[in-house]
This record gives C-alpha cells, sequence and structure tokens, in this order.
C-alpha cells in the first residue's frame, strides 16, 4: 500500500473522529461526554498530524507536524483513562488525581516542542526517502520510553476498567460497553509491531490503530447510544438513587450496584462484580428461591436501621438475563409503626398494657389455660388515698407515682404473667400456673416493694401503698372466667380497703 493511499485513509479518519468530536460537544449533558470530547480531539491531533507529516516536503515540515502530534498523542491515553475511570466507578476522579494523571503528558509535550534545545525525547531526527516522499527517522531517547510505559499502562488499565464495566453491565454484546472495550483492545497489535519494528518502512502504525478503534467507537456511539440523553438519565437514577440496587446477571453474578447498596452491604466494593454474593448471612436475600419480598436489619452508628428488599426479572426476549433487587429503608415507617401499636396496645404513662389489650390477651390465656387445665390467678391493685397525692403535691408528682408503682409490678410479675393498668391507680395482674397461695407471695411482694419506694417532692418524701386482692381458678373451682375472677378480685381488694389497707387479701 502507498503511502499516499495510507494518508488518504488517515485524513478520512481524521475526519470521522472531527464529527465524533462535534458530535460529542452536542452530548455535553452526558457524563461520558466530556472526557469523550477531549480523547477524541487528541486523537483528531494525532491522526491529522501524522497524515499531514507523511506528506511533509522538508525537515522543517517534519519537526513542525511532530509538535503538532504531540499536542494530542501526549494526552489522548490520559483522557481515554479518564472516561474509563468515570465508565467504572461512575463519579469524576478527584482533582489530585486528574494532576497526576497528566504530568508526564505535560512534561512530553514540553520536551518535544522544545527538541532543538535538548534530546532527551528524540536524540537525532533525519529523513530518508521512499517512493518520492520524506519519512522521518528518528532515534529514540529516554523519555521517549517513558512516555511509552506510561501510555501503554493507560491504555492497559483502560482495557480492564471497561471490561469490568462491561461484565457489570451484565456481558451483553449488543451494547455500547462492549464496543467500548473492544475499541480500545485493538490499539495494543498496532502499537506492539510498530515498537518492535515490524511495520513496514519504519511507519508508526498507532494512528492506524486508533482509525479501527474510531470504527468500534463509532458503533458504540452512534449504534447503542453511548453519549445519548438516556443513558445520562440512567445514570443520574441508578447513581443518585436513594434505594439500594443490586444486579445479579442469570448465573447469580453481581453486575452492577449503587452506592447505596454499598451502606446496606458493607462487603460490596469493585471487586465484587462478576462474582457471586459472598456474604453467607447475605446470601438468602438473593437467592432465586428466596420470596418476592425479604427485609434486612443493619446497624448503622449505632442504630438500627431496616430495609425492605424485593426484586425484578430482566428479560430480554423470553429469556431472563438476571435480577435487579431493591432495598428500600423502611426504619422511619416501621418506627411509626411500633409507636402506633404500643399507643393502641400500651398505656404511656406507666407502659402496661392498657386495659382494651389486657382484657383482650387475658381472654386468649384463659382459654388455653382451661383446655390445659392449668392454675390461673388475677391480682386486683389499687394505690390507697392517691386522690391525697394529687391534691396535696400535683398531678405531676401523682404521675410519677403511677409510672414507680407500674415499674414495679412489671418487674415482679414478668416472671409469671402480665399486668395491665386497669383505670386511675387500679391495675391487674394475670398470673399463669399460680395457684392461691403462690399468688399471694407475689402479691405481698409487689406491696412490700411499693411501700418502700419515695418520690421527693421539694425534699418531703412522698411515700405511698397500695391493697391488693388475689383471685384464682383451677380444675377444681370451675369455670375459667374473666368477668367471674375480676368480679373476685374486686371484692378481695375492697375486703382489704376495709381492713386497713397496705395488705393482700384473697
Amino acid at each position: 500500500m502507498s503511502i499516499e493511499t495510507l494518508r488518504t485513509i488517515l485524513y478520512a479518519t481524521s475526519a470521522i473522529v472531527g464529527f465524533l468530536v462535534i458530535y460529542s460537544a452536542a452530548r455535553q449533558k452526558s457524563h461520558l461526554a466530556r472526557y469523550f470530547f477531549f480523547a477524541a480531539l487528541c486523537a483528531f491531533l494525532y491522526i491529522f498530524g501524522y497524515a499531514s507529516e507523511l506528506g511533509a516536503h522538508s525537515l522543517e515540515e517534519i519537526r513542525f507536524w511532530l509538535k503538532f502530534e504531540y499536542f494530542g498523542l501526549s494526552f489522548v491515553s490520559s483522557f481515554w483513562f479518564l472516561l474509563s475511570w468515570k465508565l467504572w466507578y461512575s463519579r469524576n476522579p478527584r482533582f489530585r488525581m486528574v494532576v497526576l494523571v497528566f504530568v508526564i503528558p505535560a512534561i512530553t509535550l514540553f520536551l518535544v516542542s522544545t527538541q532543538e534545545f535538548q534530546g532527551l525525547f528524540y536524540r537525532s531526527l533525519r529523513l530518508s526517502d521512499i517512493d518520492g516522499h520524506h519519512l522521518a527517522i528518528i532515534e529514540k531517547g529516554p523519555w521517549y520510553w517513558v512516555q511509552l510505559v506510561y501510555q501503554s499502562a493507560f491504555i492497559i488499565m483502560s482495557i480492564i476498567l471497561q471490561w469490568l464495566s462491561w461484565r457489570r453491565r451484565g456481558g451483553v454484546f449488543k451494547s455500547s460497553g462492549f464496543w467500548m472495550f473492544v475499541s480500545t483492545l485493538s490499539l495494543l497489535p498496532w502499537i506492539v509491531i510498530y515498537q518492535l519494528g515490524k511495520s513496514h518502512n519504519g511507519i508508526d502504525l498507532a494512528p492506524f490503530g486508533i482509525a479501527l478503534s474510531i470504527f468500534f467507537i463509532a458503533i458504540a456511539v452512534l449504534r447503542y447510544g453511548t453519549l445519548s440523553s438516556e443513558e445520562v438519565f440512567l445514570y443520574s437514577i441508578f447513581a443518585g438513587i436513594d434505594d439500594g440496587v443490586v444486579i445479579l446477571d442469570r448465573d447469580g453474578r453481581i453486575s452492577d450496584f449503587n452506592a447505596a447498596a454499598q451502606k446496606i452491604f458493607p462487603w460490596l466494593n469493585s471487586s465484587s462484580i462478576g462474582m457471586p454474593i459472598s456474604d453467607p448471612a447475605d446470601a438468602s436475600l438473593f437467592n432465586f428461591d428466596a420470596p418476592l419480598k425479604m427485609e434486612k436489619v443493619v446497624e448503622l452508628a449505632g442504630n438500627k436501621r431496616y430495609y425492605q428488599g424485593r426484586f425484578t426479572l430482566i428479560y430480554e426476549g423470553r429469556s431472563v438475563l438476571g435480577r435487579v433487587y431493591f432495598f428500600r429503608d423502611i426504619t422511619d415507617s416501621r418506627r411509626l409503626t411500633n409507636r402506633l401499636r404500643k399507643l393502641a396496645n400500651f398505656d404511656a404513662l406507666t407502659s402496661l398494657y392498657n386495659r382494651r389489650r389486657f382484657m383482650e390477651r387475658a381472654e386468649k390465656v384463659l382459654a388455653n389455660a382451661q383446655r390445659a387445665w392449668k392454675n390461673i390467678a388475677l391480682l386486683m391493685i389499687d394505690v390507697d388515698h392517691f386522690k391525697n397525692v394529687n391534691d396535696r403535691f400535683g398531678h405531676a408528682v401523682g404521675d410519677r407515682v403511677l409510672a414507680a408503682v407500674g415499674r414495679i409490678i412489671r418487674r415482679r410479675c414478668k416472671q409469671k404473667g402480665f399486668a395491665g393498668r386497669y383505670g386511675g391507680e387500679e391495675f391487674v395482674v394475670l398470673l399463669r400456673g399460680a395457684q392461691r397461695e403462690q399468688a399471694l407471695d407475689i402479691g405481698e411482694g409487689i406491696r412490700r416493694s411499693i411501700e418502700g419506694i419515695a418520690i421527693e417532692k421539694r425534699m418531703i418524701p412522698v411515700r405511698v401503698t397500695v391493697s391488693i386482692g388475689v383471685s384464682s381458678c383451677s380444675e377444681k373451682e370451675g369455670a375459667y372466667d374473666l368477668d367471674e375472677l375480676l368480679m373476685s378480685a374486686d371484692r378481695a381488694l375492697y375486703l382489704a380497703k376495709n381492713r386497713g389497707r397496705n395488705r393482700v387479701e384473697g
């Protein structure tokens, strides 16, 4: 192939690259368009400059076009690496990283531009006449090899990041990620052949490798919409969504996840892509036999967060490609539900069951006890002279007294039963499997504990006592009836008050 034909190919390629530069500039809303624009612009300068160098008629012209080329060649692999970085990590690199990436290219451009005064990049430059064209014969300097290693490393890293990104998105061949990966991979053979000295007449093959890669890039951009607005919307939604999102392929391997998912599953990281679920505790959540909805509890900064998960299948035609899992934070909803449930079932002042809930649960316990022929006992507790406490010390102190009485009752009966606030200063306790004597002992323990407390009001101790009535039923005593138990305990309570209060009667 003649040099004139090669020049024509390169000029045509530069025109295509120029179109992609303009196209990407019009797509600046895309999260990749900015880096693609600069990478394509650098490729245009390099290809156009080398095509012009092949048509140069003097050493001075070759030196000019060499400098022109390196305005693009020095930076093209850097911008392509940054594009690959954002494609994989879905975020802009830090400013410090960007500066470090461009240090060596900036030095290279400076050394090429001042080549006449030092020989660090090229030791010498001379002409060779081939088929009526002047070709540059270059003796490479030490910095040339530094730039070559740098460029090769960044191309290889770009290939790795693009491959990981493509695999994370399911490894579908009909996708922009696949063609971006192929375009970068296609550069390596051309560079290797040229550096090994196997190219015809020593012609630099890198621009032709870029020409081939541009073909694949054009497929990614024009056919699969790499820089399309739809891609921007999808990226923005996926990266910014508050719900945790995890995507698995058909084999159960992780294809992608967002930042919110990493908060829920700390074991998710870049090395998780292409791997199955690694954490045994969470593997059941992502099992293909798992229920449609699941829950996950996470400890974050010492607080429990509750997440509700669900999944949806991904189809291509009738084939299942994988699953998308969504995990929504339901902590506030769960707390509100628990609070409403507590308000509906518990007394706010004493944290004991309210009357309705106590009666509901007592009915169920009585029914179970009757079927199993077990003993049941009930305590009716009333705070003595409670009206005097309110009148003398105020309702705030009265509330503190009731709260303290409630705590003692709950602590004393929690091993054998449960308690509720029956109304005002009255409390009820249901004891499972307790005979009359045991119930009297528990009642006596409650009485003594309450007698021993003192609520301070302006350095004056506020002391209270309680009267307790006990009733019980067993197989020998007949029917298990809650109303009868309450009436019997109330009669015993009335007897305790008549006999001087601060006592237990059964």
